[in-house]
């Protein structure tokens, strides 16, 4: 079960989403963060999901399904949504046709090569291939935002928000690789517990902090 501690920062972490999912709307960047906006969006839903299903039904073998495949979904809209930002960043310096190929052919390597180690199982495929998508996209995801990053250091983003949203992507999977570090030296220690409670947590309260200081064009600070 759940502890106390656990609970709260779940009730807190996914009150915090929905507050975020209205600001997308109420600042008119819901159409503008398509990807970004249904990420938080699923995160709420699934969220409330795997808890309903963890206090009535835990150990179940839909449990276990319902937490792989949904994994995998949110990586790849979070995949999408940091191609979503490449294109408002870069693609005013690039063509976006060249970005959209890029990140197609990066999410499909992706697939590619989870399917490939998950085929080599001899048995539960599905589960297989869903982990690995989602441990995939993720290392995808990383490659892309050192890459914003970069370019970011030569350039002046003229879409300041979208540039606010991949410095908050860059912590939270900078705290993703810290946590696949942690995880590789001492599989055991209890600092991991730690690290998934800031990775989870920070996503939503760091695009929280960014769509409260959006300023949408025309106003002006009294």
């Amino acid at each position: 079960m759940f502890s106390l501690t656990d609970l709260t920062l779940w009730l807190l972490t996914t009150l915090v989403e929905i507050i975020v999912v209205y600001l997308f709307i109420v600042q008119g960047l819901f159409r503008k963060f398509l990807f970004l906006s249904f990420y938080f969006l699923l995160s709420v839903t699934i969220s409330i999901g795997r808890y309903a299903l963890y206090r009535y039904d835990f150990g179940s073998v839909s449990y276990f399904y319902f937490c792989y495949f949904t994994d995998a979904l949110l990586t790849v809209f979070l995949f999408l949504s940091i191609c979503e930002l490449s294109v408002r960043l870069v693609g005013t310096k690039m063509r976006r046709q060249k970005v959209v190929l890029w990140s197609t052919g990066a999410l499909l390597a992706a697939a590619w090569l989870s399917f490939s180690v998950a085929s080599s199982s001899v048995s539960r495929l599905t589960e297989h291939f869903a982990a690995e998508l989602s441990h995939n996209i993720l290392f995808a995801s990383c490659l892309a935002i050192v890459l914003l990053w970069a370019w970011r250091l030569r350039n002046d983003p003229e879409d300041w928000i979208a540039a606010r949203f991949v410095s908050v992507l860059s912590i939270y999977l900078g705290l993703f690789l810290l946590t696949y570090g942690v995880r590789q030296l001492a599989p055991r220690t209890s600092a991991l517990d730690n690290l998934y409670s800031m990775m989870g947590a920070w996503l939503p309260f760091g695009s929280g902090f960014a769509l409260v200081s959006y300023q949408q064009p025309g106003r002006t600070k009294h």
